[in-house]
C-alpha cells in the first residue's frame, strides 16, 4: 500500500514538472512572436511569464532584453543580459549583447570587460573587438584603442574596421592615416554618410574648406537630411565666406532637428554668421534665443553685445557686458572675449562727469563747515562717491582711502586723526581722469543734549505736571541748559518765547491744554542735538480743590514711647490714637505714622524721604505732629529720639534741622502746620504773634490760597507727661466741631484756654521762621 502511494505521488509530481515546462517554452514562442510583429508590451508578457514558469530559461532572459532594447529601457535590458551572462557563462553571444548595450549606455568600462569576456570565449568575434575599440576611443585611450582596431582588421577590414581606425587617428592627429582610412571606409560602404562626414571634417580641420564642402555635398547626396553633413557644409562655407550659404543650411538644420541636443549651438553658430554678414538684427534675435534657453552662454552675451552696437543700442549692448563680466568666467578660452568685452566697456561708458563726493557723516554745515566733536583727537568720516564710471582713486587730505563698490557709487569709511587739523580735503578721479576736489573747514561742536528745566509750573521727577485749577491755558516757564546756543523751543508745537544768542535761556509759553492729559517739550541746539521731554498732566489737585480748599492733606505722626536712656511713656500712643480718630471726620487723604524713631532716622525721614515723598505725590497741606519727651534748653526746641543718652545735648534732634529740612520742599507745599506736644519751639524756630489771636473765617477761602507756615507747641520745658491736656484739647475740639470746617486759631483758642485753667504754661503758636508765610492758614474741612 505504501509502495503505490509513493509511485502515484511521483508520478505525479513528474508529470507537473513537465507541464510547467511546456507552458514556460510555449509562452516563450508566443512572446518571440509578438516581439517580431513588434508587439513589444505582449511580449513583454509571455517572456515574463516564460521565465516566471522556468526561472532558469535563458533564452527568455535574452529575447525579453532584446524587447527592452526596442522599448528603450536600456537598465532592464542589461539586467537581464546579466541573468542570462550568470545562467551560461560559456555563451559568447549574450557577453556581446551585454557590452553592445553598455557602449549605448556610454558605460565604457563595463563594456569592455563584456567584450574582453566574449573575445575570451570566441576569439574571432570581430563585433565585440569592434565595441571594445570603439569603447576605449571614448575612453581616450587611443593606444589600447588603436591596438584593439587594428586586431579587428586583422580579423575583417570592413566598413567598421576601417571607420574605427580612422576616428582613432584622427583622435591622434594622425590627418593622413585617418584620410586613408576613411576613404577606404567609404569604398566599402558608400550608403553609409558617416566615413565621409569624418573625411571632411579631417580635411576642414587641415584647413582645406572647399574639400570639406564637395565632401558635405557627397553625404548629403545620400542623406538630404543628414544633421552633421548639413552642420560640416555650412562650417566650410562660412569660412569660405559664402555667408548666405551657410545661413540656409545652418536653417536646414534647425528645420528638420528642432529637437536635435544640440540645438542652441546651431542657432549660436547662425547668430555669428549673420553679424559676419551684417544682418545684425537676426544676429541679436538668434543670440537672443540661445540665451533663452542657457542663460549662462557666455558667447552668446558677447555675441548679441556686439550686434547691439552695431545697430546703435547701446545701452542694451552694455547691459551684456556688464552682465558678462559679472560671470567670473575663469576658463582660459574664456580670457580674449572677456578682455575685449571689458574694453568695449570702458568705452561705451566714457563720460565726462566729475565725481561726487557726498559726506554723510560727520554732519556738514552751510559754508563747508564739518563738525567735529570739541576735544576728540580722532573723528569717523564717511560717505559716497557719486559717478558714472569707476572710480580710479580716493584721496583724504593726500592720503589713499579704500572704497567700496555699491549698486550705486562708492561707500568710504576711515578714522582721521584731527587734533591739530583746520580743514580736510576730499580727492576723487574716475578712470577716465575727471577728478573733484573739495575743501572742507573743521567746526568743534558738543554732542550733549539740552537740558529742560521747569519753573512752572512743577513738574516732579517722574514727568508729571500738577495742577491747581481745571484753567485751559496753562503757564509755563522754565530754563533751557546746554553748551550751546539753541536753535528752538517747541511746546506741544507752540514756539517758545527765548532770546536766540543767549546761552541757557529763558524761555516761557501760554499752552492750551483743554482735553490734555500730556503735553511735549522739544529743543534742539544748533549742533542738532535734541532732546524730546513729554510730561503728564496731573489735575488731581484741581479735582481736590474743588471739595477741599486745602488740596491733598497729609498728617505725619511721630510717636516716641520706648526709650533707651528716658522714661518710657504710655501717653504718645493714647494722643495719636485720640488725634486719628478725631481726625478721621476730616478730608485727610494720607496720614504716616512713624514710632520709636532714633536721631538718625529722623533726620533721613525729614531731609529725604518725607521731601520725596511729598514732592511725587504733591502735596498741598502737611501737618507734623511730635508726640514723646521734648527738652528745650538756651532758648533752643528739641525732640528726643528714642536713642538719646540723657545728658547729651548733641543727641537730641533739634527742630531748627526740621525748618532746615522743610524748607528744601516748602515751595512746592501751600499750608505747613507743625505741632509738638513736648516743649516750647524756641524764638529761632517761630516768630511769635503779636497783634492777637485773629480767629479767620471758613468762609475765607483766600485764606487757603494764600502760603502758611504755623507753629504750635505745648511750651513745656520739661520732660512729657502721660496726660496731655494739650492733645486731649486739640481732639477734643476738632471732634465736636459743628461747623464744615475749623481753623487752626479756633483750634489754639480752645487748647490755650483749657491749658490756662489747669495752671499749665500758655501753649505758643506763631509762623515758622524762614518758611514762606503770606497770611494764608490752616483749615481742618470735613468730609
Amino acid at each position: 500500500m505504501k509502495k503505490t502511494i509513493t509511485f502515484l505521488a511521483v508520478f505525479l509530481i513528474a508529470f507537473t514538472i513537465n507541464s510547467y515546462a511546456q507552458t514556460a517554452k510555449s509562452m516563450y514562442k508566443t512572446g518571440l512572436a509578438f516581439s517580431k510583429n513588434q508587439n513589444y508590451s505582449d511580449a513583454l508578457i509571455a517572456l515574463s511569464k516564460a521565465i516566471e514558469l522556468n526561472p532558469e530559461m535563458v533564452k527568455a532572459y535574452a529575447a525579453r532584453a532584446h524587447v527592452y532594447e526596442m522599448i528603450d529601457s536600456l537598465d532592464l535590458a542589461c539586467l537581464d543580459y546579466n541573468r542570462a551572462t550568470a545562467l551560461k557563462p560559456n555563451e559568447e553571444e549574450y557577453f556581446y549583447s551585454r557590452a553592445h548595450l553598455c557602449l549605448v549606455q556610454e558605460k565604457y568600462e563595463e563594456a569592455i570587460i563584456s567584450a574582453n569576456k566574449a573575445l575570451s570565449l570566441k576569439k574571432k568575434y570581430i563585433e565585440a573587438a569592434n565595441v571594445r575599440t570603439l569603447s576605449l576611443y571614448y575612453l581616450e585611450r587611443y593606444g589600447e584603442a588603436e591596438l584593439s582596431g587594428q586586431y579587428a582588421f586583422k580579423l575583417d577590414r570592413n566598413y567598421d574596421t576601417y571607420y574605427n581606425l580612422g576616428l582613432i587617428y584622427l583622435a591622434q592627429k594622425k590627418y593622413a592615416e585617418a584620410e586613408e582610412y576613411f576613404r577606404n571606409a567609404n569604398r566599402e560602404d558608400q550608403s553609409q554618410v558617416g566615413a565621409l562626414i569624418s573625411l571632411g571634417h579631417t580635411c576642414f580641420i587641415q584647413k582645406r574648406y572647399n574639400e570639406a564642402s564637395n565632401i558635405a555635398f557627397s553625404a548629403l547626396n545620400i542623406d538630404q537630411q543628414s544633421k552633421d553633413a548639413l552642420w560640416l557644409r555650412a562650417l566650410s562655407f562660412e569660412k569660405t565666406r559664402r555667408f548666405q550659404d551657410a545661413i540656409n543650411d545652418l536653417s536646414q538644420i534647425i528645420v528638420y532637428h528642432p529637437d536635435a541636443k544640440y540645438i542652441n549651438d546651431m542657432y549660436l553658430e547662425r547668430a555669428k554668421v549673420y553679424f559676419a554678414f551684417k544682418q545684425n538684427m537676426n544676429a541679436v534675435n538668434d543670440y537672443s534665443y540661445v540665451i533663452e534657453h542657457d542663460s549662462l552662454n557666455a558667447e552668446a552675451y558677447f555675441g548679441r553685445a556686439e550686434a547691439y552696437e552695431a545697430i546703435r543700442q547701446l545701452d542694451l549692448a552694455t547691459k551684456d557686458y556688464e552682465y558678462l563680466t559679472s560671470l567670473g568666467l575663469s576658463d582660459p578660452k574664456y580670457k580674449a572675449m572677456l578682455a575685449a568685452a571689458g574694453a568695449r566697456l570702458y568705452e561705451l561708458k566714457r563720460e565726462d562727469d566729475k565725481p561726487v563726493i557726498v559726506i554723510e557723516n560727520p554732519v556738514i554745515r552751510v559754508n563747508n563747515e564739518l563738525e567735529v566733536v570739541k576735544g576728540e583727537p580722532t573723528v569717523y568720516l564717511s560717505g559716497k562717491i557719486n559717478d558714472a564710471s569707476e572710480i580710479k582713486k580716493f584721496k583724504v587730505n593726500g592720503s589713499d582711502v579704500s572704497i567700496v563698490k555699491k549698486i550705486k557709487g562708492y561707500k568710504f569709511t576711515l578714522e582721521l586723526p584731527v587734533e591739530n587739523l583746520s580743514q580736510v580735503t576730499f580727492e576723487a578721479e574716475d578712470v577716465y581722469g575727471n577728478n573733484s576736489k573739495d575743501v572742507y573747514t573743521i567746526v568743534r561742536t558738543e554732542v550733549d543734549a539740552p537740558e529742560i528745566s521747569l519753573i512752572t509750573p512743577y513738574a516732579n521727577d517722574d514727568g508729571q505736571i500738577y495742577l491747581d485749577s481745571e484753567e485751559p491755558i496753562l503757564y509755563i516757564e522754565g530754563v533751557i541748559m546746554d553748551e550751546s546756543k539753541i536753535a528752538s523751543i517747541l511746546i506741544d508745537s507752540v514756539n517758545a518765547s527765548y532770546i536766540a544768542t543767549s546761552l541757557n535761556p529763558s524761555f516761557s509759553a501760554n499752552v492750551n491744554i483743554a482735553n490734555k492729559n500730556k503735553i511735549w517739550i522739544e529743543v534742539e541746539d544748533i549742533y542738532g542735538n535734541k532732546t524730546h521731554q513729554e510730561y503728564l498732566i496731573n489735575r488731581d489737585n484741581a479735582r481736590l480743590a474743588k471739595d477741599n480748599p486745602m488740596g491733598k492733606t497729609w498728617v505725619i505722626f511721630i510717636e516716641n514711647s520706648n526709650y533707651k536712656s528716658f522714661a518710657s511713656l504710655d501717653g504718645p500712643t493714647k494722643d495719636v490714637t485720640m488725634m486719628k480718630a478725631a481726625l478721621a471726620k476730616y478730608q485727610i487723604h494720607n496720614i504716616i505714622h512713624k514710632r520709636d524713631m532714633t536721631k538718625t532716622q529722623m533726620e533721613r525721614f525729614f531731609f529725604i524721604e518725607l521731601r520725596d515723598l511729598v514732592r511725587k505725590n504733591h502735596v498741598n497741606s502737611i501737618v507734623v505732629w511730635y508726640a514723646g519727651h521734648g527738652k528745650f534748653i538756651n532758648n533752643t526746641g528739641y525732640w528726643i529720639p528714642v536713642d538719646a543718652n540723657r545728658d547729651d545735648e548733641f543727641a537730641y534732634f533739634n527742630i531748627n534741622s526740621l525748618k532746615a529740612a522743610m524748607q528744601s520742599y516748602s515751595s512746592v507745599i501751600t499750608h505747613t502746620l507743625v505741632v509738638t506736644d513736648a516743649c516750647e519751639s524756641g524764638p529761632t524756630f517761630y516768630q511769635a504773634m503779636r497783634s492777637g489771636l485773629k480767629i479767620r473765617d471758613c468762609g475765607d477761602w483766600k485764606a487757603t490760597k494764600f502760603k502758611s507756615s504755623q507753629v504750635f507747641s505745648s511750651a513745656g520745658y520739661e520732660l512729657a507727661s502721660d496726660n496731655s491736656q494739650f492733645t486731649k484739647t486739640f481732639a477734643n475740639t476738632l471732634s465736636y466741631n459743628p461747623n464744615s470746617c475749623i481753623p487752626i486759631e479756633s483750634i489754639v483758642k480752645k487748647v490755650t484756654s483749657a491749658v490756662a485753667r489747669n495752671k499749665q504754661q500758655k501753649p505758643q503758636f506763631g509762623k515758622i521762621d524762614g518758611l514762606a508765610d503770606e497770611n494764608g492758614t490752616f483749615f481742618f474741612i470735613k468730609r
